[in-house]
């Protein structure tokens, strides 16, 4: 099972948590990032990292770590 780790910029996050308030049913673990203004949303659901990349278009960078 992969752990997507989504870096989006600190003005997107709110956007984020309102669309998966609404339409998420995974779980999301969101954490401070070293990039400055920056947070790190995880998730191991590929379908909600693809909307996050593509739909919402909030990710700056993605890094998949397989476990």
């Amino acid at each position: 099972m992969d752990k997507y780790q989504l870096l989006v910029k600190g003005d997107n996050v709110g956007m984020v948590i309102d669309d998966w308030m609404y339409s998420g049913k995974c779980d999301l673990t969101l954490r401070m990032a070293k990039t400055k203004g920056c947070r790190v949303i995880e998730t191991i659901d590929p379908l909600y990292a693809a909307r996050i990349l593509n739909y919402l278009r909030a990710a700056e960078k993605v890094n998949i770590v397989k476990q």
